[in-house]
Formats: structure tokens, C-alpha cells, sequence
């Protein structure tokens, strides 16, 4: 019974941690949110925050292996054109049922930082699980999966800065293409 307790206690105490983190993103840049203003508006004191994290890097740093795995489950193949057309138009139906929170970490130049860690982490994963996927050597493979995961990424983070005023199929449909075929498919000679 008392080990209920405690565990109710913990999930309690680590659900206000999180949402007092939240808000704070949504209202200010990593940089200015610091532990003593995140324990005041989570209503606990400094020492409950340090058992629970050691940093408010390492409550980032949970945020982002959730966002990043979310999308790793995605289990996709790079062999064919089709499979990355699909890949694409699945980042972009992902993407655009994400909370308003994760936009931000995503697509807010403050947290420019945050969205490289998470790019950074599923492209490393998406490597790793598709090796010589495109028949070529190491560093040429590495630089299509930094040009597709960087790209993919611009043209994402330019649809919300916009407005996602485009409606999600012709934004991936114009995603596909650019990434897909270049320039030379969207623009007349």
C-alpha cells in the first residue's frame, strides 16, 4: 500500500515537472528557463526536482528521445523512389497532427538546437537500419540521408512558418517533388 503511494507521489510529482516545463517553452527560450522557475511553477523545491532529473537538459533530452521515437517506430525502407516518396508524404501527415508544443521545439528558431538533436537522432537510426540502401559508399550515403533529413526538415518548418497555408497533400506532393526531382520539377525553363 505505502509503495502505491509513493508511486502515485512520483507520477504526480513528475507530471507537474513536465507541464511546468511545457508552458515554459511555449513561452520562452531554453535558454531563460532555469530550474529555480521551473520548481516555483511546479510547486515543488529544488531538491524533488534533482530526484527526478539531474538537469533541465536531461527533462530536454527526454522530450526529445520521445519525438524522435515516435517516428523511429515508422519502420520504412529506402531501396525504392517509392518507399522515400511514401517516407515523405508519412513525415508530413505525422508532422501535421503534432501538438502545438512540439511545433515549437521543432520549428522555433530558439530551439533550432533541439530540432538537429532530433533529426540528428532519427537519421543516425534511419542509417544504421538502411546501409547500403543506395548501392554506394559510406560518405556518399551519408550525405543523401543529411540531404534528406535537412531538407525534409526546411521545408516542414517553412509550411508552419506559413501558416500551413498549402493543405497537407499539396505540401507533400510539392515535398516529394523537390526532394524527389529537384528544382528542374517545380520550376518552368
Amino acid at each position: 500500500m505505502d509503495g502505491e503511494k509513493t508511486d502515485l507521489r512520483v507520477i504526480r510529482t513528475k507530471k507537474a515537472i513536465r507541464e511546468a516545463f511545457c508552458s515554459m517553452i511555449m513561452e520562452m527560450d531554453f535558454q531563460d528557463i532555469t530550474i529555480k522557475a521551473l520548481t516555483r511553477r511546479a510547486m515543488i523545491n529544488r531538491n524533488t526536482f534533482y530526484l527526478h532529473y539531474s538537469s533541465i537538459e536531461a527533462l530536454l533530452q527526454e522530450l526529445q528521445d520521445e519525438i524522435a521515437g515516435e517516428f523511429i517506430e515508422k519502420q520504412v525502407s529506402y531501396t525504392r523512389m517509392a518507399d522515400i516518396r511514401r517516407m515523405i508524404r508519412v513525415f508530413f501527415e505525422y508532422m501535421s497532427t503534432r501538438s502545438p508544443l512540439q511545433d515549437r521545439l521543432l520549428c522555433s528558431g530558439s530551439y533550432q538546437f533541439f530540432y538537429d538533436r532530433v533529426n540528428r537522432q532519427i537519421m543516425g537510426h534511419r542509417k544504421l537500419m538502411n546501409r547500403g540502401a543506395f548501392g554506394l559508399d559510406e560518405a556518399s550515403e551519408n550525405i543523401i540521408f543529411a540531404y534528406y533529413g535537412s531538407i525534409t526538415a526546411i521545408l516542414y518548418r517553412q509550411w508552419v512558418a506559413d501558416g500551413k497555408q498549402l493543405s497537407l497533400d499539396d505540401m507533400a506532393e510539392l515535398a516529394e517533388k523537390l526532394i524527389c526531382q529537384g528544382m528542374s520539377s517545380v520550376v518552368k525553363y
